[in-house]
């Protein structure tokens, strides 16, 4: 299989599928991965900077410590993914479903939620100034930094 990225690059990846794939620690700089099957692939610490990712799948994918920097991951599955020290300043998370996402010490700093599903997602710890939740939805599990006030911040909690 093969994933271009915008940068001219062609990145080789043995299978014929992306679902649990190992691309760990690999440049996927301004990669072009929209509406791909991603469930449960590993892309630890890997370069998604720029990356187009919309309308994909990475339900339970591990994100930790990946490059997410103004990346493009609107309206994308990321149920129970793992995203624990990952760097997504600026990246479009709108209308992606985030639920039990875990971004523990991620630096989602100027990204934006707008529309996002949250319910049970973890943002402790998190950097998230001028990070935009306008219509995220959250619920009671939704874990929060410390004094972050999620309905301040446009977020609206779910009825149970």
């Amino acid at each position: 299989m093969k994933i271009i990225c915008q940068t001219d690059e062609v990145i080789e990846i043995a299978g014929d599928t992306l679902v649990g794939a190992h691309l760990d620690g690999m440049n996927l700089h301004r990669a072009l991965l929209e509406g791909q099957d991603m469930q449960d692939a590993s892309l630890v610490g890997t370069d998604l900077r720029g990356a187009s990712v919309s309308g994909a799948n990475l339900s339970r994918a591990n994100l930790n410590r990946a490059s997410l920097i103004t990346a493009f991951f609107m309206r994308i599955l990321l149920k129970n993914a793992h995203l624990i020290g990952s760097r997504a300043i600026g990246c479009l998370f709108d209308n992606a479903d985030l639920r039990g996402a875990n971004f523990s010490e991620a630096d989602i700093s100027g990204a934006s939620f707008r529309e996002a599903r949250l319910e049970g997602a973890i943002l402790l710890g998190v950097q998230l100034e001028r990070a935009r939740f306008a219509g995220a939805l959250f619920d009671q599990t939704t874990k929060w930094p410390t004094g972050f006030d999620p309905i301040a911040a446009g977020a609206i909690k779910a009825e149970t």
